[in-house]
C-alpha cells in the first residue's frame, strides 16, 4: 500500500487549484479521509473524485452556526458525498463515483467581506514593515563577528529569504482577495489560475530554500567550530607575559566567506584573564578597514574611548586601559585584558603580534 503526503494550505479564491490538485491525485487512487494542514493520501483500488463547494455559515450564536454547517453538509452526504474538509467557509467532499458537478459562485459574494479584505491588506503592511525592521536592523547592529561561519551565513540569508517570502506571500493574498472579491460581486474578471499556480510555485520553492538555509546553517554552524591547540595555532600566553600562576585555555577556530579563518582563546587564572581574538582576512586593505571599524565603534569590545598610536588601538574603560588591536598585513588581533598590563607587557604583546 502506497502513500503520499501532502501540504494543504488553500484560500477561497485558490480553490479551481486545490480541486485540480486533489483530482490529480484522485485519480491515481489516492484518498484521504481527513485533510489537513499536513494530510496523508493512502492509495485505494478504485479512482477517488473530490469536489469543492463554498458556505457561509450563519446564526446568532455557535449552535445556530454548528446546526447551518451541519445542515450544509447533509445535503452532500444525502448524494453519497464524504465530507473531509472545510477551513475559510471552503469544503472538500469525496466520492467514488464522478458527478457532474460545478462550483457555483452566484449569490455568494458574502464569502469575502470587508473584514477579510482589512485583514489581507494589515497582513500585507505588517509583513513589510516587520521584513524591513528585521532587514534594517541586523544590518545596523552588524559586525565582524556576526558572520565568523558559513552556517551562520546561510540562517542570516534564510531569514532575510523568508521576510521577503512572507511578503511576497501577503501581497500576493491581498490582491486575489481583492480580485475573488470582485470576481464575486461581478465586478472584476474572472481570476487567472494560471498566474496564481505560478505564483505558488515560487511561493513553495522560496519557503523550501528557506528551510534548506536555516536547517543547513545551523548544521553547518555546529561542525564549523573546532577546538585547536597552540601547536597548530600559535598564540601570545599570560605566561609571555611573566605571569606564571596555573591558567586554562579554551580555544576555538571559525571559518566563513567574510572571515577566511579566525581563532579565539580565552586563558583565564585565578585573578588575571586574557582573552585573544585574531582575524585572517582576505587583504590588507580589509584588514585595515576592520581597524577603521574598531577605532570608530570602541562599544564592540566593551570600551569607552580608543587612541591611536603607529597604527596599533588601546582601548580604555574608564581611563584604564583594557584592550589592543594589533594589525600586521592581512592580521588583526584583538587582545582583551582584565589586569592594567606593564609598559613592557604592552610592548610584548606588541613585538609578538608586530
Amino acid at each position: 500500500m502506497k502513500y503520499q503526503i501532502k501540504i494543504i494550505n488553500y484560500r477561497p479564491y485558490e480553490h479551481e487549484l486545490f480541486q485540480k490538485k486533489l483530482n490529480q491525485l484522485g485519480q491515481i487512487g489516492y484518498y484521504c479521509r481527513d485533510l489537513s494542514l499536513i494530510s496523508i493520501f493512502k492509495q485505494v483500488n478504485h479512482p477517488v473524485y473530490y469536489y469543492i463547494d463554498f458556505h457561509k455559515t450563519f446564526g446568532k450564536n455557535r449552535k445556530e452556526k454548528k446546526a447551518d454547517k451541519e445542515a450544509f453538509v447533509k445535503k452532500y452526504i444525502k448524494k453519497s458525498y464524504q465530507f473531509i474538509y472545510n477551513k475559510r467557509d471552503m469544503y472538500v467532499f469525496a466520492s467514488q463515483q464522478e458527478k457532474d458537478f460545478q462550483i457555483n459562485l452566484k449569490n455568494k459574494k458574502d464569502l469575502i467581506d470587508n473584514i477579510k479584505r482589512i485583514q489581507s491588506f494589515c497582513a500585507f503592511i505588517a509583513s513589510l514593515w516587520l521584513a524591513a525592521f528585521f532587514i534594517l536592523g541586523s544590518l545596523y547592529a552588524m559586525n565582524i563577528d556576526t558572520f565568523l561561519s558559513y552556517g551562520i551565513t546561510f540562517v542570516y540569508a534564510g531569514l532575510v529569504l523568508l521576510c521577503l517570502t512572507a511578503v511576497f506571500r501577503c501581497f500576493v493574498n491581498f490582491y486575489y482577495t481583492k480580485a475573488f472579491y470582485k470576481q464575486l460581486a461581478k465586478k472584476g474578471q474572472p481570476l487567472s489560475y494560471s498566474r496564481l499556480s505560478y505564483f505558488r510555485k515560487i511561493y513553495m520553492i522560496c519557503s523550501i530554500t528557506c528551510l534548506c538555509l536555516i536547517g543547513g546553517g545551523f548544521v553547518e554552524d555546529t561542525f564549523n567550530a573546532q577546538e585547536f591547540t597552540l601547536k597548530e595555532h600559535p598564540v601570545l600566553t599570560i605566561k609571555d607575559l611573566g605571569i606564571n600562576d596555573k591558567s586554562e585555555l579554551s580555544t576555538l577556530q571559525h571559518r566563513s566567506f567574510t572571515v577566511p579563518h579566525s581563532y579565539s582563546v580565552l586563558e583565564s587564572t585565578n585573578q588575571p584573564m586574557l582573552y585573544t581574538k585574531e582575524y585572517q582576512l582576505h587583504s590588507q586593505k580589509s584588514a585595515k578597514q576592520l581597524m577603521e571599524d574598531f577605532k570608530a565603534n570602541p562599544k564592540q569590545y566593551y570600551c569607552t574611548s580608543v587612541k591611536e598610536d603607529h597604527h596599533i588601538l588601546y582601548g580604555y574603560q574608564n581611563q584604564k586601559l583594557t584592550t589592543l588591536i594589533i594589525q600586521k598585513e592581512n592580521r588583526v588581533v584583538l587582545l582583551s585584558l582584565s589586569f592594567t598590563p606593564t609598559p613592557q607587557q604592552i610592548q610584548k604583546m606588541i613585538n609578538y603580534y608586530k
